[in-house]
């Protein structure tokens, strides 16, 4: 699957094995040192001496021949060289099914994985690796409003206005009620269209002078459209509330 191509090319890396590019030297491989032969393949050196015993031509032990030149900054020096070598946008992705999330197992910032020297998020690397670059002005969002996820399936292209829209809708910004995540943009247009019809009563008291709906014709417009709170489709008429929603389709 696409998906995995992101994972498959980080596991091509190992492949063919290391015994078997060490089987293909023959009789050289008896010529190196432990040390040069695991920099050759591309093991540690503590494998190569794993893999001894299978091995007809077995190379050098370094410090039991006393080998100039090897000690412990040149083991390190292998050691980081090998680390630096590693995919970690590969290593620290925990896979799981095709339609989970893939968690982040490295750092993370305000919920989303990160990853240095600059530090850019995680979820934007995958989506360019995966799908090619971001459009200028585009954001990378979750679906499911999983933060660390890097399942690709899970990230989708939008703009600020439809990641808002996403946030207010999934509750994962603030707290919206059922009854208000439910309405459409064109549920709410027709809402204002309709309560902009409805009759008006004039209201005085003390110095306000206001106009408003009878509160029996805002109960009627909400059993129209399916809403219990009559508040709530007030406020939505009038535009107190659930503009959010008309910031993006659906």
């Amino acid at each position: 699957m696409q998906e995995m191509s992101l994972f498959s090319r980080g596991m091509n890396k190992q492949a063919p094995l290391a015994i078997d590019r060490i089987l293909a030297l023959g009789e050289k491989a008896s010529r190196y040192t432990e040390a040069d032969l695991a920099r050759l393949v591309g093991v540690t050196r503590e494998r190569i001496r794993q893999l001894k015993i299978h091995l007809p031509h077995k190379p050098v032990n370094s410090r039991q021949a006393g080998v100039s030149g090897y000690g412990g900054k040149v083991e390190r020096a292998f050691y980081t060289a090998m680390r630096l070598g590693i995919d970690r946008l590969v290593a620290l992705v925990d896979v799981r099914g095709d339609d989970e999330c893939w968690p982040w197992l490295g750092h993370k910032s305000n919920g989303y994985g990160v990853l240095g020297p600059s530090n850019r998020y995680v979820h934007r690397r995958i989506y360019e690796r995966e799908h090619g670059p971001i459009p200028r002005g585009m954001l990378v969002v979750h679906k499911l409003d999983g933060r660390p996820c890097c399942n690709p399936r899970h990230l989708v292209l939008a703009t600020e206005r439809e990641r808002t829209w996403r946030a207010y809708r999934d509750g994962s910004r603030v707290k919206v009620s059922d009854e208000l995540r439910g309405l459409t943009p064109a549920k709410v247009r027709a809402i204002r269209r309709a309560y902009a019809k409805l009759p008006k009563v004039k209201v005085h008291r003390r110095d306000l002078k206001f106009e408003r709906v009878p509160l029996g014709c805002t109960k009627a417009l909400a059993e129209r459209f399916g809403m219990k709170n009559t508040k709530l489709l007030v406020l939505v008429a009038t535009g107190k509330s659930g503009s959010w929603i008309l910031s993006a389709s659906p």
